[in-house]
């Protein structure tokens, strides 16, 4: 079977959405960035329709996309606190997957508690981790979901660097009662987003996974990819402060993108890590 997933295909399935929904240009944006960090390990299930859990759906826009062509998609998506706009949106794009005549298997729950047990040829999160409880044990979930042979990304902040990208906002350590208390007026504008994320950061996430015994790899490529998305895509550049706008204008302008592989792992961000289920 053949599964076609170019980012035109995702466009015109996006172009059945109503533009009405807030945040409507944000979340398609995000689906197409979503793609394309996913599109390499899909390309290489060789199953005639792999099963895929994506973890943290929020809009489902993507996981409805994938539905549409042909893979078994299921969505972990509890619609916490703060997330509740989520929902009309949601619904529109699932109506829309079962009118094409592809569904997805919605799971409301934490991503902590997936029963799930080899039950999927992949599983990703894409800038979802910070928003869970317990990110890691998010991640020891939807490893024990995967069949033996397969594997997950997870891509998220990394917190080991000092910046809150929700906010736009440089962080004095990891405290976030400190930095609640120091930027109290911009916190104050969406102080339940605040209060459940987590400051999930590389040294944390690599010190678990090697406990657990993980096949794992960071990717070298994050900052020079994140800065090279600031140049090219207009919609996340406007969520950015501009001085991250105007650091890679001056790293692309003296030949310096493609030297940012040689930073340390632990100073990107954001951080992508794919483990390999043995």
């Amino acid at each position: 079977m053949t599964l076609s997933l170019s980012e035109r295909e995702l466009r015109e399935f996006c172009s059945q959405i109503s533009p009405e929904y807030p945040y409507y240009d944000r979340f398609i944006n995000e689906a197409r960035f979503g793609l394309s960090r996913i599109s390499p390990y899909l390309a290489r299930l060789n199953a005639a329709r792999p099963s895929v859990l994506e973890v943290g759906a929020g809009s489902c826009i993507l996981v409805a996309f994938l539905a549409t062509r042909g893979f078994d998609m299921a969505a972990v998506e509890p619609l916490g606190p703060g997330f509740g706009f989520y929902t009309g949106l949601q619904n529109h794009v699932l109506d829309i997957c079962r009118k094409m005549g592809s569904d997805v298997h919605v799971i409301r729950e934490p991503a902590e508690q997936i029963s799930a047990r080899e039950r999927y040829d992949f599983s990703y999160t894409i800038n979802a981790l910070e928003h869970m409880r317990d990110p890691y044990l998010a991640v020891d979930a939807m490893y024990r979901a995967l069949r033996p042979g397969r594997s997950l990304l997870a891509h998220c902040p990394n917190y080991n660097v000092p910046f809150e990208p929700h906010f736009g906002i440089l962080l004095l350590t990891r405290s976030k009662a400190l930095n609640k208390w120091l930027y109290r007026s911009v916190v104050g504008k969406d102080q339940v987003l605040w209060d459940e994320m987590n400051f999930i950061g590389y040294t944390d996430l690599r010190r678990h996974v090697a406990a657990r015994g993980y096949d794992f790899a960071f990717s070298r490529m994050i900052f020079e990819e994140s800065f090279e998305r600031v140049l090219c895509d207009h919609t996340f550049a406007e969520r950015m402060p501009s001085i991250f706008v105007t650091i890679g204008r001056l790293l692309k302008r003296f030949h310096l993108l493609d030297k940012l592989h040689h930073w340390p792992v632990a100073l990107q961000t954001p951080m992508e890590v794919v483990i390999n289920k043995t």
